[in-house]
């Protein structure tokens, strides 16, 4: 009886060890996208610039781009909140970062640079998000 109680103690620490992980390193992700968006918006250039990446033409499309990505952004928010509960935005959203990784790379030039941020956290939060839910399942005996 006792060593089901420090197993079952065990798993359930793993088991918020990892959620803390996975809520940080996707709270992180989502901050830096809202500060590009917001970069994009109210810094209409510079993103390009810094990217390596020719002025857009005409310049609202990455103020649009922006406001889309923090859109995207805001959805995530369940899935960060309450990533064993919320299911679907949490495998929607790395889905989707590999989705663009995909694209960001077919576009090369400067792109890549998008291709590889997106590529990295789609692998790096998968790992996680799998991490977790085996995390949580084994506390399910």
């Amino acid at each position: 009886m006792t060593d089901q109680t420090l197993t079952l103690g065990w798993t359930t620490a793993q088991t918020a060890r990892a959620l803390r992980t996975y809520r940080l390193v996707l709270g992180f992700n989502m901050a830096v996208h809202v500060l590009i968006g917001l970069a994009c918006i109210f810094c209409s250039g510079w993103v390009s610039r810094m990217a390596g990446l020719p002025e857009t033409v005409p310049v609202g499309w990455e103020k649009g781009w922006g406001a889309t990505l923090i859109l995207v952004t805001a959805l995530y928010v369940p899935g960060w909140y309450k990533p064993l509960v919320s299911h679907l935005p949490n495998v929607i959203g790395i889905g989707g970062r590999v989705w663009m990784a995909l694209i960001w790379l077919f576009c090369g030039g400067g792109f890549l640079w998008f291709a590889l941020f997106d590529g990295i956290f789609a692998v790096v939060l998968g790992l996680l998000y799998r991490k977790l839910l085996t995390a949580q399942l084994m506390t399910h005996p």
